[in-house]
C-alpha cells in the first residue's frame, strides 16, 4: 500500500474515531417532570373522571383539588348536591366541566375559579383511610 493510501486510510480513521469520541457530544435530553399550565387546563365541556386531593373547601358545594396533571392552582370543583370532603382528603371526582358566570360561582359558593373552568361534579368518593381490623 503507498504511503498516500496509508495517509488516507489513517485520515479516514481519525475522522471515524473521534466523530465517535471526540468533540462536543450531543446533550442529553433532560426531562421535564412538570408538565407546563397551559398543558394542564381543563377546557370546557370535556367529561372528567380524577383522583386528586382537596386543598380548599369553601362550602358543601365546592372546593379545590390538586394533582400533577391539573393547574399549579388547582381545580374548582361544584356540586348541586351537598359534598362532605375535608383538607387533604384523596377524592375521586367525576362530572363535566364548564365556564361558570359569576353569578353561578356565587350559587355553589365558591370564588372566582383559578383556572375560569369548574368541574360540575355528578359525583364525588372520598377515599377512607381503613380502620383497624
Amino acid at each position: 500500500m503507498s504511503v498516500a493510501a496509508r495517509l488516507a486510510v489513517a485520515v479516514m480513521l481519525g475522522l471515524a474515531t473521534g466523530a465517535c469520541t471526540g468533540g462536543d457530544p450531543d446533550p442529553a435530553p433532560t426531562p421535564d417532570a412538570r408538565p407546563s399550565a397551559v398543558t394542564r387546563r381543563l377546557p370546557p365541556g370535556v367529561q372528567v373522571d380524577l383522583t386528586a386531593v382537596v386543598t380548599r373547601v369553601f362550602g358543601p358545594a365546592a372546593f379545590l383539588v390538586a394533582d400533577a396533571d391539573l393547574p399549579p392552582d388547582g381545580q374548582l370543583v361544584v356540586s348541586d348536591a351537598p359534598v362532605t370532603v375535608a383538607l387533604t382528603d384523596l377524592v375521586r371526582v367525576s362530572g363535566r366541566t364548564a365556564l361558570l358566570d359569576a353569578a353561578a360561582l356565587r350559587r355553589y359558593g365558591a370564588p372566582d375559579s383559578p383556572t375560569g373552568t369548574a368541574i360540575v361534579a355528578t359525583e364525588v368518593r372520598r377515599y377512607l383511610p381503613s380502620g383497624p381490623t
